[in-house]
């Protein structure tokens, strides 16, 4: 799950006000910017302990000696060693993390609507806020059409087109 984390904040407005709006749940009004960001605090810990995840891929290809190509491999191996979810899992688990904090918050006064309907309004933010990398990516390659990908010059010019594009677009 790919979100940036400068972008945590806007999240956690956007999920409360699609819970609000939807009528699912019932926050007292000075109660609203609290629960904003506790949504973004499940988030953020995934994304955490996600980058830590990342660290832990790196040591083990330094360990047993491959390649970054085994990156992915490296990272399946360390995610199932920690029960980690990644990927589409990680989606889920943050969702449920976020469904079992609206049942014990103090700040949540009422939920009203059923876990799959919110699930639903949830998943939605959240595949807004994961596409903004996809976007990133759809641009910086348009501006690279010039050079050819995979080659040492394409992939330094990725890199720092791609930053580019972030800061622009208030991401970094």
């Amino acid at each position: 799950m790919k979100i940036y984390s400068k972008l945590l904040p806007k999240l956690g407005r956007d999920i409360v006000r699609e819970l609000l709006d939807a009528g699912d749940i019932e926050i007292e009004p000075e109660n609203v910017p609290a629960a904003e960001e506790d949504f973004a605090a499940i988030v953020g810990e995934y994304l955490r302990q996600d980058a830590e995840l990342n660290e832990s891929a790196k040591d083990l290809l330094a360990r047993r000696g491959w390649n970054a190509s085994k990156f992915g491999e490296a990272r399946r191996v360390m995610a199932e060693t920690r029960r980690f979810p990644i990927g589409d899992d990680g989606v889920d688990y943050v969702i449920e993390q976020m469904l079992e904090f609206m049942m014990i918050s103090s700040r949540i006064e009422e939920v009203f609507a059923p876990d799959h309907a919110m699930r639903k309004r949830i998943v939605g933010v959240l595949r807004r806020y994961m596409q903004i990398d996809d976007e990133v990516d759809t641009e910086v390659r348009k501006r690279l059409k010039h050079l050819q990908e995979g080659t040492r010059d394409w992939e330094i010019q990725y890199q720092r087109t791609a930053e580019q594009v972030r800061r622009n677009k208030g991401l970094i």
